[in-house]
């Protein structure tokens, strides 16, 4: 008997074909306009990247995919690891876009011919704000008081069409013609009302005296207002405020009159008194590196003479805003703000080196000089309250930057100098000639010339092609070791000498190692973006190893300011005739092709900047006494939201840091005073190393105990024979104890036996990057 046949296999599904249009979001289909054919959303999509017409969130308000999808835009594609953001498209700007395409094909030009159209698009004014396209127009209105004229900035929507018409053709001749006259303001006629309004007030207030010079300083802020597109509302509500503040200090200079004033920031120009009263004459020294701007500062400050009847004990420096807690003696009529204690160690040399007696004042350290005429300061340390005849702030492009720009704004504003020489970029000028404004100030401008350009070489250079004089550039202490072993030939194998620069290393072996390649003992400098910034180096070639940098958040390419700052010290005037910048031929494979694009882009400040400003003591003790808090971390909070700040022109610092540490010192060290525990929580804790934050947690709760903080137990866990890491770390803990001591004298102490271990520690790390074993494996980044 046969057995039972098997029933036949099922036959298998047939697979859905594949969706004519592939969409993140289905439901999206439905807004596709009728008639697109599937080969032209695929052209779409795979020039999503490039085309101007693509949104994503950070171009609308509130920055998220659920306010593009409610105002019907298509998803072409999601957002990616790496931080690539969402894509998406107005379904009536596909047409657009296709044309756009047409015109424009996807080729390795693309991107960069958009971007300079772009440009082209923003140098005339014209930029996207969320759906619109707005054109920044000028009107000048004429006051009834002699004759007043005021640049008044305004922004009007304008058809998308001609703009879209330029980005496929480039022909700015037909969109100028498109665009026509800039059309006048919809509101002249009211705002000049309100502002003769203003000064007819403000010319009852000053009678004769001192007539011309005190409504000139109101001119001044009235134009820093108007200089600012905003609503009219907005504006008429700034130029009140800006009088306000005109008004305020012409009749009350001693303090301010009341407690909003005393604690927004649109009064923060009139908080530094000192500064306000002396009439400041402000020089701008702009150019790029190596363009003698800074020699020609130093030769100014090197001139500075004592003024009369001034005594040592009546010029005691501070540190202004941020307040130290302790007194430092020192007669200075000059001062120099360094961006590094690296800077204000090479500036203090510079000094003494022309014969200048100059002190030396760091977060860490202040050494008195006999007869000292000049302070050498970090920026955080400028002293608000005491007159100088002569002060220099360097490297004020800084004001831009997210974590330490309130300094730069502290100086620039605060900083009570007869004579203020500001050294920057170019192209923070106006960022900075705007805050002037706020102060009433007007400065000069002296431009630089760079002596010699920096060339783009024609090719990546290969690490084996190096020569004595390169400096390759990294971004991270594991790949600054790295480099080092590699092009050092570490383990047996020949090799250049190699001297090495990175954030880790205390500022004495930097400048060693910067010695000894710029003596000649050492052929080629591995460096992260620290050269950057000062640093004069006999450098003839810039290579960079890669042109990604992570910033903290995720890695990102390099920007155009931070490419020509770190380019611009190839060539170093008197030693190389040239400078050339390329990338090594090990580096990723689009590193020159991007470093081609950005070296001839102009540096550019942020959009829509606003000066950040950090609390100080006052901001601190006056919420506290006024709300009934003694939180500290309370008290910052009510700094960050409560407070009615002027946010055409300040915004609060980045102060993340602060809040953590003013949690943990509420918690662990209550018993310290408010202002103890506001000086605290300002410390340079690196919070990313446990170690060292539980030693300042310890050190701070013991502090709040018994007034002591304790023995420094690092000084016997670690000495100069150590792995490199690890001295490294117990630097920190020495520059940290350091810190804290010139805060709270008779409280930490021990001070020889920590200076002795930092000498002995940079001697032992010097030893280690002029030695041959291998250092890069023995710790990541």
């Amino acid at each position: 008997m046969n057995p039972p046949a098997s029933p036949p296999a099922p036959a298998p599904k047939p697979r859905p074909p594949a969706p004519a249009f592939p969409l993140p979001q289905s439901r999206h289909a439905a807004r596709l306009p009728a008639g697109l054919a599937p080969e032209d959303w695929q052209r779409l999509r795979q020039a999503a990247h490039a085309l101007p017409q693509v949104l994503t969130p950070d171009d609308l308000e509130d920055g998220s995919d659920e306010q593009l999808d409610r105002l019907g835009a298509i998803q072409i594609a999601k957002a990616a690891a790496g931080g690539r953001p969402s894509r998406w498209i107005l379904p009536q700007h596909i047409a657009v876009a296709l044309a756009q395409l047409q015109a424009t094909p996807m080729a390795n030009d693309l991107r960069p011919r958009l971007q300079a159209r772009l440009q082209q698009l923003e140098s005339l004014g014209l930029r996207r704000e969320g759906l619109l396209f707005t054109r920044l127009c000028q009107q000048a209105l004429t006051l009834a008081i002699d004759a007043w004229r005021i640049e008044l900035a305004h922004r009007v929507p304008v058809d998308e069409a001609p703009v879209w018409a330029f980005l496929r053709d480039g022909d700015l001749a037909a969109l100028r013609q498109q665009l026509g006259p800039m059309p006048p303001y919809s509101h002249g006629a009211e705002l000049t009302l309100h502002l003769n309004h203003l000064v007819a007030r403000s010319e009852a207030l000053v009678g004769n005296s001192g007539k011309d010079s005190q409504l000139a300083a109101l001119l001044v802020r009235l134009q820093a207002e108007c200089s600012v597109a905003m609503p009219f509302a907005e504006l008429k509500a700034a130029l009140t405020r800006a009088q306000d503040r005109w008004e305020q200090a012409v009749g009350e200079q001693d303090r301010l009159a009341s407690l909003g004033r005393e604690l927004a920031f649109r009064g923060y120009p009139d908080s530094f008194e000192a500064a306000r009263q002396l009439g400041r004459r402000v020089t701008l020294y702009l150019g790029p590196p190596n363009s003698g701007k800074t020699y020609a500062a130093f030769e100014r400050l090197a001139q500075a003479v004592s003024a009369p009847g001034r005594s040592q004990a009546d010029t005691a420096p501070s540190v202004g805003s941020r307040d130290p807690g302790s007194q430092r003696g020192g007669t200075a009529c000059g001062a120099y703000l360094a961006p590094l204690r690296l800077l204000a160690l090479e500036g203090r040399d510079r000094l003494v080196g022309r014969g200048v007696p100059c002190s030396l004042l760091t977060g860490e350290e202040s050494v008195p000089a006999d007869n000292a005429r000049v302070i050498s300061s970090t920026i955080e340390m400028a002293d608000t309250r005491e007159a100088v005849d002569v002060a220099v702030i360097d490297e004020a492009q800084m004001l831009f930057d997210s974590s330490r720009g309130w300094a730069w704004t502290q100086a620039i504003c605060g900083v009570p100098a007869r004579e203020l020489i500001i050294i920057a970029s170019a192209y923070a000028a106006p960022a900075i000639e705007r805050l002037l404004a706020l102060c009433g100030e007007r400065p000069e401008r002296r431009v630089f010339e760079r002596k010699q350009q920096v060339q783009l070489m024609s090719a990546p250079v290969p690490m084996a092609h190096l020569q004595a004089g390169d400096a390759v550039v990294a971004f991270s202490r594991r790949d600054v070791l790295m480099l080092r072993d590699q092009i050092a030939g570490t383990g047996g194998s020949g090799g250049h000498r190699v001297s090495v620069i990175y954030g880790a290393l205390p500022p004495e072996v930097r400048r060693r190692e910067a010695e000894r390649f710029a003596v000649g003992a050492s052929d080629v400098l591995v460096a992260t973006d620290a050269i950057g910034m000062g640093l004069n180096l006999p450098i003839r070639r810039v290579l960079f190893s890669t042109l990604e940098k992570f910033d903290g958040v995720g890695d990102r390419t390099l920007n155009v300011s931070e490419v020509h700052q770190i380019a611009g010290r190839a060539g170093r005037y008197g030693l190389h005739d040239e400078g050339f910048v390329s990338v090594l031929k090990e580096s990723e494979a689009s590193a020159f092709k991007s470093l081609r694009e950005l070296l001839p882009k102009e540096p550019r400040a942020p959009r829509d900047f606003k000066a950040p400003v950090a609390p100080n003591w006052t901001h601190v003790r006056v919420i506290a006494e006024r709300m009934g808090v003694q939180q500290l971390h309370q008290v910052l909070g009510i700094f960050m939201q409560q407070l009615k700040l002027d946010d055409v022109h300040f915004a609060v610092a980045e102060l993340e840091q602060m809040l953590g540490l003013a949690e943990m010192l509420d918690r662990r060290a209550a018993g310290l005073t408010l202002q103890q525990r506001f000086r605290y929580a300002q410390a340079p804790v690196d919070t990313r190393l446990p170690q060292l934050l539980e030693h300042y947690e310890a050190w701070a709760a013991a502090h709040a105990l018994s007034g002591q903080a304790g023995a420094p137990h690092f000084l016997d866990e670690v000495d100069e024979h150590a792995r490199l890491d690890r001295m490294e770390q117990a630097l920190r803990q020495c520059t940290l104890w350091l810190w804290l001591d010139l805060r709270f004298p008779g409280c930490y102490g021990h001070v020889e036996a920590v200076l002795d271990l930092r000498s002995r520690l940079n001697d032992g790390i010097e030893r280690q990057l002029k030695g041959k074993r291998p250092l890069w494996q023995r710790r990541g980044r």
